[in-house]
């Protein structure tokens, strides 16, 4: 069932049993998806399942929306009867010294020990037995399957994996167990030489390595890179790595060895990572080859005694009129550093340079030029998320410098790299798009519902309430998770807070209680009533209290709801309302999803890892992070700056979405729905979906 769960959670596909169809099991398959939040677009292709198949579809899809677990908050009739934070804190310091401040009949409406908070048994069981007969929210958070034949979903599971290997934009490190996956029960060989990302390159070049002891990478880095897969580590390189225990054959050696002599800056590609060289030399032994390879000895031997230079110090260090001669030897490190030229180098002689990569257009990758344009564009503050996931500021560009001319020599760039690249002749373009983020560095990012990038503003349209959520089960150590959110004004600054300490009201915002042992489940949830907020800004977060990391739990997931009904005999996790829902991949001690403009009704997507101290209000600096990713819309690519240059290098033209023979938004009745880009795809605008007739 392995290709067939990544179809169902990848693409949103059900596989056709081809047996006979059977209109009134259709019906029942359609109604029982909906009690979830699932339909099926072309109902009219089912056929016939066993009901061991059918209760595999559903299991599988209640696990993609959080409904594979019981939720149980402190507060059972959570909205509705919230206590008073301090009458019920003064009940709880008399319980711990032995008063019974909680009578008998209390304890029904508890879904833990209400002094301790902890996990009890009984009280977990009766709270779940309560759940159960509570009724559906009447609102849907509608996810749409289709029904392909087998055939059609292995062309197309085929083509989403290699869309995403030939992609020129990275790959998120949760779906590389799904790409294994396919690549091996469907036998497809990748073209290592269509692959562009290094860190993809390293991976699959790790199978020959091991297979063949070919060595498919193109730098020393690269190797390293597959060194670091091989060992389960870090294949980006940014977290410390430890090669102990990795030993070479000698074949093996000499072919490493033969392969770095014929890297042309091997001095500088050893440079880059000193120390790691340095430890893999133990077990390399360039000494034993230096008969045979005196360069490679002698790159190693220059690199302990610190004899290597790197080419940006070389740039830095070099006369000023010798600076774009350097870096015009590589094109993509002289747009990267063109915000740092400028600030010593005439502008005319820049905008010479640039015209002049026009003749190597082909060598500059369409997600850098579009970056360093919106890079060079803004001026305001930004929030750069480094391969660690770790947050740091850069300050507004200067001032004095015209930007103007550059950004103009960067336009031409693009649309020369775009030019006939397209037949389009209409074109309508969502204006929602100019709040879309390109989803450029999705590495670190979260695998979820949602298909977005960090710093994009999705609209909330007439929704009452969102309902925030965290699950999560420990392994052996008690762990305490908190939910929690700042209330901002417009200037980013801090009003107040919910979470542990203060549960707010059913008003504005409410808090079901803080639940500090997870051995059954534990679940906390926050309401936001939109229209009651008075914060112009809420700032949600998970922090690790105390306790096991969010990778280390037995189970973990966040997310939030969309919700109308929110009263105690409405059920509080509902998963048809499920809007998003993740599991968290990183370590670190807080996650913050999303932050709400509550007078714009908008919600701009964080999706930040960070570090910090373990309550909400002592984290002073995650406003001012929120806020700049706030402005990443401004700061990088979006999908509909994307388009426009599509449109201008191919003269199409921008129309009404009435009369447009190409339309791009984020719906199915568009001709590209750029929710569901993949790979190249964004950077392309074309889908990866295998074309087929459906009928909605």
């Amino acid at each position: 069932m392995n290709l067939d769960l990544i179809c169902l959670q990848r693409l949103r596909c059900w596989i056709d049993r081809d047996r006979q169809s059977d209109p009134i099991q259709a019906r029942v398959f359609q109604l029982e998806l909906g009690q979830i939040g699932f339909r099926v677009r072309n109902i009219d292709r089912f056929t016939t399942t066993t009901r061991a198949e059918f209760e595999w579809l559903i299991a599988a899809l209640s696990k993609l929306r959080g409904a594979d677990v019981n939720y149980v908050p402190l507060f059972v009739r959570f909205p509705d009867d919230l206590p008073n934070d301090g009458e019920y804190f003064v009940r709880r310091i008399l319980g711990f010294f032995g008063l019974n401040t909680f009578a008998f009949s209390d304890l029904s409406q508890f879904g833990a020990d209400p002094v301790s908070q902890m996990q009890r048994g009984d009280l977990w069981s009766q709270a779940i037995k309560v759940q159960s007969k509570r009724l559906h929210d009447s609102h849907t958070e509608w996810i749409d399957l289709t029904i392909l034949d087998r055939q059609a979903a292995t062309e197309k599971l085929t083509k989403w994996c290699t869309d995403l290997l030939y992609g020129s934009t990275p790959i998120k490190d949760q779906l590389w167990a799904d790409i294994f996956t396919v690549l091996d029960e469907l036998k497809i060989q990748p073209d290592l030489d269509q692959i562009t990302i290094k860190e993809t390159l390293a991976r699959l070049a790790a199978d020959r390595w091991q297979k063949l002891e070919i060595i498919a990478v193109k730098t020393p880095t690269d190797l390293l890179r597959m060194f670091a897969f091989l060992c389960k580590q870090d294949v980006s390189l940014a977290r410390s790595l430890n090669f102990k225990g990795l030993k070479f054959s000698k074949p093996q050696r000499r072919s490493i060895v033969t392969f770095l002599n014929n890297c042309p800056a091997l001095p500088e590609d050893l440079l880059r990572y000193r120390g790691l060289w340095i430890s893999l030399s133990k077990w390399l032994h360039p000494g034993d080859f230096v008969d045979r390879f005196p360069r490679v000895a002698k790159a190693f031997n220059d690199l302990r005694n610190n004899r290597i230079k790197s080419f940006e110090s070389q740039i830095i260090n070099a006369p000023r009129d010798r600076r774009i001669e350097k870096l015009l030897e590589r094109p993509s490190l002289l747009l990267r550093k063109l915000t740092w030229l400028l600030k010593d180098t005439a502008t005319p002689i820049v905008m010479d340079a640039l015209s002049s990569l026009i003749d190597r257009i082909d060598d500059l990758p369409l997600p850098l030029l579009t970056s360093v344009y919106f890079a060079v564009k803004y001026d305001g503050l930004r929030v750069v998320i480094n391969k660690k996931g770790t947050p740091y500021p850069i300050e507004p560009r200067q001032s004095n410098i015209d930007f103007e001319p550059v950004l103009e020599a960067l336009d031409r760039l693009i649309i020369a790299k775009l030019a006939g690249t397209k037949d389009w002749d209409t074109v309508w373009i969502d204006p929602v798009l100019d709040l879309l983020v390109l989803p450029l560095q999705s590495r670190q990012q979260s695998d979820g519902l949602l298909n977005i990038a960090r710093g994009s503003w999705l609209p909330l349209e007439d929704i009452d309430v969102i309902r925030l959520f965290v699950y999560w089960q420990e392994t052996s150590e008690r762990t305490d998770l908190d939910l929690s959110v700042l209330q901002l004004d417009r200037e980013f600054n801090y009003l107040s807070q919910v979470s542990w300490n203060n549960y707010g009201d059913s008003k504005d915002i409410a808090h079901s209680g803080d639940i500090q042992s997870a051995p059954m489940g534990a679940t906390e949830f926050i309401d936001l009533n939109i229209d009651k907020i008075e914060a112009d800004y809420i700032l949600p977060s998970v922090l690790r209290f105390t306790g096991e990391t969010f990778t280390a739990l037995k189970a973990c997931h966040i997310g939030w709801m969309k919700r109308q009904c929110v009263s105690s005999d409405i059920q509080t996790f509902d998963s048809q309302t499920v809007a998003e829902k993740i599991s968290p991949h990183l370590p670190n001690q807080i996650w913050i999803p999303f932050m709400l403009d509550v007078k714009a009704r908008q919600i701009i997507y964080i999706d930040l890892y960070t570090n910090g101290r373990n309550t909400i209000e002592s984290n002073p600096d995650l406003p001012k992070i929120a806020a700049a990713l706030s402005r990443s819309y401004q700061a990088k690519p979006t999908f509909a700056a994307l388009a426009r240059w599509y449109v201008r290098a191919n003269h199409a033209k921008i129309v009404e979405k009435e009369s447009a023979t190409i339309s791009i938004g984020t719906t199915d009745d568009c001709t590209i729905n750029v929710l569901k880009l993949i790979g190249d795809g964004v950077m392309t605008l074309e889908s990866a979906d295998v074309k087929e007739s459906i009928d909605n």
